[in-house]
């Protein structure tokens, strides 16, 4: 192709982007869906769609870091917030018979509800996929919905349940929008699926997803099908946005190689057919600079051979302070480091010890730790000192011999006060430990027996209480750290923890059978997808990695490099010979 021909292809690139993108604009249909690929200018598209309206606007979408991004790019054009912040906003506002308007959300409330059932029936339920299915075969909405009642708190699921049952009841209380936009379909559930559509009864609606990028089914009973149906369905317009701004031409021809690879194996066959190129007006350049993906065999990686991050840091002190810079200006973080657990512990052990760059973890969306005791301190110096929940999380705890019979006796009245049914000398003592902590918040001084008693009660040193205490609100948000365009930032996050993700250097680590895939005669359409995802995320220049011997354990390459073609592919193999190079 000489110059000419080029620059008659980048412009033909150019009018197909700008014409996929007015098909939209020009659509007067009240309910459309967009099938969207990783880089295509879906929030471009929100923005320019946004422009064209002059009422109150909506945008929904998954996890907190998704709206933060989005907020940014959309500004005052639409109210940005994520689906579940939304659903507890309709719940504060809409009539309530067994809450009251100062209920909380309590991300851990499933776990205290698991364990009254265990406790006063024997029982174990999983309530959170009884809420993301619909599963109404059984009573475990019905308990769920009694106890958190009680408790006066709500979890994310029966916040969307409870408001999705009042609109169901009551249609003309639904909100009115100019428009609603909603991002990241794949990633909703039967629940989400089924509250939206009732949204769409009475608001023009807007839906952007990916079924490529569906990984959230394990999580939270989220399915690529949901997708799929809205994009076949009558009574929604369907669009497509072909062209990525994001990747480099490997990477989309990647892709693409993947994809038949999947298809000659029988996976992804109900996948929605949709183009997906480089749009090489923004991505010659880096195209050119970075034509090929590195294929890294490391030799071994243990704690005192730590290959894989000997390799990173020496890929990434080859950064000139332009590239750094480039890589900064597009993405959330210069380099991403993806990979499943027990690879990310030892590389990310390695870089915290060098104290050369700034450092995130990123977990994956919906990963909460377990409660903590401290939690039912927070809650009743909030809340007031009443507070059933706060007094349950104690008790989970304290496991006191009679906890059966409390929890029976509220279940069957919940007109009861947990405080008025338990012990004296057990409620003074905790309102003794409440005094300490009040005072740690109000930074006033205690005494060494103080200190010794708040410690040994919620096993953490003093250091870490008051900064727990810091955080007082028990809804927690995951965000990103501010970057500076000069420094080199490093992001660890598993497959799934990294969508939403971009960065300029990516690193996918831990390509061996057993790990990415399982089985590599038998990988999983979700093992794809998160093959697809870790590749997805480059600004500039990807880096599969596999171990030939991890801490001791022999292992085989993936079978998920075989898909690419070789063509596309640079072989680097790291070994002790490999760092004995001078350079």
């Amino acid at each position: 192709m000489n110059k000419k021909e080029f620059e008659l292809f980048l412009k033909r690139q150019e009018v197909e982007r700008r014409t996929s993108t007015q098909k939209i604009l020009d659509s007067i249909h009240p309910r459309k869906v967009i099938v969207s690929g990783p880089g295509t200018g879906k929030t471009f598209t929100f923005k320019e769609v946004l422009k064209t309206k002059s009422g109150d606007c909506l945008a929904l979408t998954f996890i907190n870091n998704l709206a933060r991004k989005l907020e940014e790019e959309l500004g005052d054009l639409a109210k940005v917030c994520t689906f579940h912040s939304f659903c507890k906003e309709m719940l504060h506002k809409i009539p309530k018979e067994d809450l009251s308007n100062q209920f909380i959300l309590f991300p851990y409330l499933e776990d205290i509800i698991k364990s009254d059932m265990r406790i006063m029936f024997n029982e174990k339920r999983n309530f959170s996929r009884s809420f993301h299915k619909m599963d109404l075969s059984v009573n475990s909405i019905e308990f769920f919905i009694h106890r958190s009642s009680y408790y006066d708190a709500v979890s994310f699921d029966d916040s969307v349940y409870r408001v999705m049952e009042y609109f169901k009841y009551n249609p003309e209380q639904i909100p009115r929008y100019e428009q609603v936009v909603v991002d990241e379909y794949q990633d909703f559930n039967k629940l989400e699926v089924e509250f939206l559509d009732i949204l769409a009864e009475k608001n023009p609606m807007l839906i952007v997803g990916d079924d490529d990028q569906a990984l959230y089914g394990m999580l939270k009973s989220a399915s690529a099908e949901y997708i799929r149906e809205k994009f076949n369905d009558p009574d929604y317009e369907h669009f497509c946005l072909p062209f990525c701004s994001r990747c480099p031409a490997v990477i989309t021809q990647a892709i693409e190689d993947i994809l038949v690879k999947a298809k000659q194996k029988g996976k992804l066959n109900n996948r929605i057919n949709k183009i997906y190129k480089c749009y090489l007006p923004d991505k010659w350049r880096d195209s050119q600079q970075y034509p090929k993906i590195a294929y890294v065999q490391c030799s071994t990686q243990s704690k005192k051979t730590p290959y894989i991050a000997r390799f990173i840091e020496k890929e990434i002190d080859k950064l000139t302070p332009d590239e750094i810079r480039g890589a900064n200006a597009k993405g959330d973080y210069t380099v991403l480091i993806a990979g499943s657990g027990h690879y990310l512990k030892q590389v990310q052990t390695y870089f915290k010890n060098t104290e050369k760059y700034n450092l995130f973890l990123r977990k994956d969306s919906g990963h909460t730790e377990s409660f903590k005791i401290i939690d039912g301190y927070k809650i009743l110096l909030k809340n007031g000192e009443d507070s059933n929940l706060g007094w349950r999380i104690l008790l989970e705890f304290d496991k006191i011999k009679n906890t059966k019979d409390l929890l029976k006796k509220t279940n069957n009245d919940s007109s009861l006060l947990l405080t008025n049914l338990l012990d004296s000398a057990y409620v003074k003592k905790h309102k003794a430990i409440m005094v300490i902590l009040r005072n740690l918040i109000n930074d006033e001084t205690i005494v060494s027996e103080q200190q010794e008693i708040i410690e040994n009660v919620i096993k953490a040193p003093i250091g870490k209480i008051k900064e727990e205490l810091k955080m007082y609100d028990v809804e927690k948000d995951n965000d990103f750290g501010e970057i500076n365009e000069d420094d080199i930032s490093i992001v660890f996050s598993t497959y799934v923890g990294c969508k939403g993700l971009s960065a300029g250097y990516v690193f996918i680590v831990g390509l061996d059978e057993g790990n990415l895939p399982k089985k590599n005669n038998a990988p999983t359409e979700l093992e794809i997808r998160k093959f697809i995802v870790c590749l997805t995320r480059t600004i500039k220049k990807c880096y599969l990695v596999s171990i030939g011997n991890f801490s001791g354990r022999w292992l085989k390459q993936s079978i998920f490099i075989n898909w690419i073609s070789p063509k596309r592919i640079d072989f680097i193999n790291v070994n002790k010979a490999y760092f004995d190079k001078k350079g």
